[in-house]
């Protein structure tokens, strides 16, 4: 039998509770989370995350894996670059909601792409 250690296995949680795991080859979703349909924010960003989980697992990405910076990761990938541009003058913020059903990303994680893009 393998060790799990040497397997790199790695728990992604999301809010405090664990929704995935991850290998370098593959991932396995909360039982809530499989029950989800194709496209539901959450589990669209989960999913991110443990891509992100695979990038460090296999020496892509440098580690160690953190969910902070899995969720900087499918933020990055979810939310278009001209969106969380820090100069654009438009009503994102007022329709968050909205922005982020049709980004199809937790409405909270498009919410901290834009203040992460602010001037500081």
């Amino acid at each position: 039998m393998i060790p799990l250690q040497s397997m790199g296995l790695e728990t992604i949680t999301y809010h405090g509770r664990p929704v995935a795991c991850a290998t370098a080859t593959r991932f396995i979703l909360a039982d809530d989370l499989e029950q989800l349909p194709a496209g539901d924010p959450l589990l669209t960003f989960v999913i991110y995350m443990c891509a992100y989980a695979r990038e460090v697992l296999t020496g892509q990405l440098p580690g160690p894996y953190t969910d902070q910076d899995a969720r900087r990761f499918a933020r990055a990938a979810l939310v278009p670059e001209e969106l969380a541009d820090p100069h654009r003058k438009d009503h994102t913020q007022r329709n968050l909601e909205r922005t982020a059903h049709a980004l199809k990303l937790p409405s909270a994680e498009l919410a901290a792409a834009l203040v992460a893009a602010r001037p500081r």
